[in-house]
């Protein structure tokens, strides 16, 4: 009788604790971030790219290129797809990279990780 008591108890305590999370969403982002504008650069394919990151009410409503000095023809796209593609995903893991401007996409992807941090 008292092994079973101890195992209930045992699993009591591990449920307990399962249910304690760390305050991160499915994809990896912290939840709630800080309301206001946030900046973050990386480094493109021909030089720096920075963009600012709006957050209103904990979720990111707004993604704007605000200095960036790649090949307008191959940047463009990324320009014009990746900020609303986080957005929607709320973060830029399962967001893919533009075909034909990878680095360019990646220095998005890295400038905008850079502004959530400052707003976690």
């Amino acid at each position: 009788m008292t092994k079973k008591l101890l195992l209930v108890m045992a699993l009591g305590v591990m449920l307990v604790f399962a249910g304690c999370g760390n305050g991160e969403d499915a994809a990896g982002d912290a939840e709630g971030w800080a309301d206001g504008t946030y900046e973050g650069t990386a480094e493109g394919y021909a030089g720096p790219i920075t963009v600012e990151v709006t957050i209103e009410d904990g979720e990111m409503t707004n993604i704007e290129i605000v200095e960036e000095d790649e090949t307008e023809d191959i940047a463009q796209p990324v320009y014009d797809e990746l900020p609303g593609e986080i957005i929607e995903n709320q973060g830029t893991e399962g967001v893919d990279a533009i075909t034909d401007a990878t680095e360019t996409s990646e220095a998005i992807f890295e400038a905008v990780e850079e502004a959530l941090e400052a707003a976690e």
